[in-house]
């Protein structure tokens, strides 16, 4: 997969100026509020990404500004739940996982739909049904490798285990979304299911010999094949291709089983201040003309807005957000009762 936009190019179009005069389709300009959020974005490349498209977006509609902080879900969810009266942030970033796991701890706050009008331009699949957030996205997971080490792409999850990779496999802990999805594609090749993650720990056990490095997060992961640490792994395509744009020895390769889609969400916090900023927020995140600039390179998030089309190298993936139904999810209710067992347990056997 190769597609790139400099920062340069993506300057000199009319994306960016778009962007500062607030004129991107679907979004509403001209309400000027003063004030200022709070909210959480993932360290990486959804922080630059965020920084860069939705912040000025939602100040150009809204006349507000917002301090962005790199949070990993879970690490957000331990500080919310420390301070509930008096919240940290207004609006977190969350993937599916993390999120319906801190679903009953009442630290997120109802969205109504009628005071974020881009709710209306998401298929069904992308509403939360618990009315407490909105799918903004989706993170497409494949297999990575170092094609210059590795001429033949892979084609298995399974293809870590070969003896050729000793040493040279990467990972990362179950504390992200990306390590517990990966860990569920491993389990049901081996009879397991979120349900029954046995299978998964047994095989990581043979994979060990072979693991060079443990990440603690896909940013990280991703930063070890620049560091030539490792030769194969997994990922997410929004970490990868950017990383092989810039030239570096990367590539994301579809497995036999399908590729995985972790979903992710923006939330209001229960007690939060500003809360018709912090619609406002989510309302530019959903829009046409935010979700369709984090859709091209160098991004690479699926959009979940169904007017935005899918560019080139998603379309690898899914030509649209019907194909975009097809891939494989995660069962995350099943999993989230085990998983605090399953981080301590892996953090046992692996992290070493």
């Amino acid at each position: 997969m190769t597609a790139s936009v400099s920062r340069r190019q993506f300057l000199a179009s009319g994306a960016a100026t778009a962007l500062a005069t607030g004129l991107l389709p679907g979004l509403s300009g001209g309400a000027q509020a003063a004030g200022s959020l709070i909210a959480t974005t993932y360290p990486g490349t959804w922080d630059v990404a965020q920084r860069q498209i939705l912040l000025p977006a939602f100040t150009a509609a809204t006349g507000a500004s917002v301090a962005l902080q790199p949070v990993l879900a879970l690490d957000a969810v331990a500080k919310i739940a420390a301070s509930k009266a008096n919240p940290p942030f207004n609006v977190v970033l969350m993937d599916e996982g993390p999120y319906l796991a801190a679903l009953d701890m009442g630290i997120f706050a109802p969205l109504p739909k009628d005071k974020v009008k881009n709710l209306a331009n998401l298929p069904e699949r992308f509403i939360d049904p618990n009315g407490r957030g909105a799918f903004i996205s989706a993170q497409v997971m494949g297999i990575v490798y170092n094609p210059t080490a590795i001429k033949t792409p892979p084609t298995s999850w399974l293809d870590l285990w070969k003896p050729e990779y000793k040493g040279r496999v990467g990972i990362t802990g179950l504390g992200s979304s990306l390590g517990s999805a990966w860990m569920v594609e491993i389990a049901k090749l081996h009879g397991g299911s979120e349900s029954n993650m046995e299978p998964a720990f047994e095989a990581l056990k043979k994979l060990l010999p072979n693991v060079g490095a443990v990440a603690p997060n896909p940013g990280a992961l991703a930063t070890l094949f620049q560091q030539g640490q490792v030769d194969i792994s997994f990922n997410y395509l929004n970490a990868i291709l950017p990383l092989a744009q810039r030239g570096a020895a990367i590539a994301i390769a579809r497995p036999d089983t399908g590729w995985v889609l972790v979903r992710n969400s923006l939330h209001v916090i229960e007690n939060s201040k500003e809360l018709d900023l912090c619609y406002a927020y989510i309302d530019a995140a959903l829009s046409d003309g935010v979700q369709g600039q984090m859709a091209a390179a160098p991004n690479f998030l699926a959009p979940t807005n169904k007017t935005v089309a899918f560019g080139s190298e998603l379309q690898k993936v899914a030509k649209n957000d019907q194909d975009l139904a097809k891939l494989t999810l995660i069962d995350w209710k099943t999993l989230n009762p085990q998983r605090s067992a399953l981080i301590e347990r892996f953090n046992k056997e692996v992290r070493i």
